[in-house]
């Protein structure tokens, strides 16, 4: 995240005043920041402001960079605001990463099944592909036994009277389809 406002590092050494004025400006700009949190610590951009409770009396304070502020001070309310609103940005952020994360699990698993399909359809088709081959392979063969049949037919003594059998027989079977 970025940084653009200078924050000191121990605030014993500002006064309260100054400490407001940055707790106004990261009331404001937040979400600019990275926010953690730890148990009931949170740190936004390195300043740690975790809650203190005294025993005595119920009193409630703020451990900020250093400095303790009580919850009868101004600038209380305005850490305990803060406080607030980054649980809240928090808690939006892993709701955001969460879906994020589920989006690009989506789309892995969205790319794989393709990548499945894909590789399937392309088995396929080479299967295809080669059983067509392997049926035009026969139909050659097939061919050239037909065509050497052809050939050895014509070399047979009664070949002609063969051919008339045959047209004989076929003019009878189509005369049997008109009568039928």
């Amino acid at each position: 995240m970025k940084t653009q406002h200078e924050f000191p590092e121990d605030w014993r050494k500002i006064s309260n005043e100054e400490a407001i004025s940055h707790i106004k400006y990261l009331l404001e700009h937040y979400k600019e920041y990275n926010i953690e949190k730890y148990g009931n610590t949170l740190t936004i951009n390195g300043i740690i402001i975790a809650p203190m409770n005294l025993n005595i009396y119920d009193y409630k304070m703020f451990l900020v960079a250093k400095k303790v502020y009580g919850s009868t001070e101004d600038i209380y309310p305005m850490i305990q605001q803060l406080i607030d609103v980054c649980n809240v940005e928090i808690n939006k952020r892993k709701a955001e990463k969460a879906i994020e994360a589920n989006k690009k699990k989506r789309i892995i698993f969205t790319v794989i099944s393709s990548a499945f399909i894909i590789a399937a359809i392309a088995g396929t088709v080479y299967m295809i592909n080669d059983i067509f081959k392997i049926i035009d392979k026969e139909r050659a063969k097939q061919i050239k036994i037909e065509n050497e049949i052809k050939r050895y037919e014509k070399t047979l003594p009664y070949y002609n009277e063969y051919l008339q059998t045959k047209q004989q027989i076929q003019n009878r079977r189509d005369s049997l389809k008109k009568v039928y």
